[in-house]
């Protein structure tokens, strides 16, 4: 089991270089924090707005993320203060540093598409996927 980003997830919902990658990870077992929906959905949105992805497929995007729970969700607000503090000791957004502060609690790996959220994960002792 994995725990899988915002940005990874991304990738695989709108078909970015990469997403194949992003498949066959979920597939081995994944889970995610509860806002990760919310990131997701505001990154559908943007492509929308943009006309790089139709409304409809974008709203099936949703409905199965926040409606038939696609993913396993675990909440986030246990890992908030862990999160600051990784968050300003490394400069990285507190959104990042709730997926690595999960992943120390935890003990499993990160599949991200950010590379400094990689990078920092790395620094705390995390194995961070890179797709």
């Amino acid at each position: 089991m994995r725990v899988i980003d915002s940005s990874a997830l991304v990738k695989y919902y709108v078909r970015e270089p990469g997403w194949e990658r992003v498949k066959k990870i979920t597939l081995d077992g994944v889970a995610t924090l509860s806002f990760a929906v919310i990131e997701i959905v505001n990154a559908l949105w943007k492509k929308v707005l943009r006309n790089e992805m139709s409304p409809n497929i974008a709203k099936e995007i949703v409905e199965d993320l926040a409606i038939r729970k696609a993913l396993p969700l675990e909440p986030y607000e246990p890992y908030t203060t862990e999160a600051f503090r990784i968050a300003v000791e490394h400069r990285i957004t507190v959104y990042d540093a709730l997926f690595i502060a999960f992943v120390l609690k935890k003990g499993l790996e990160l599949a991200t598409a950010n590379t400094k959220q990689a990078e920092v994960a790395g620094k705390l002792g995390v194995r961070a996927v890179l797709v």
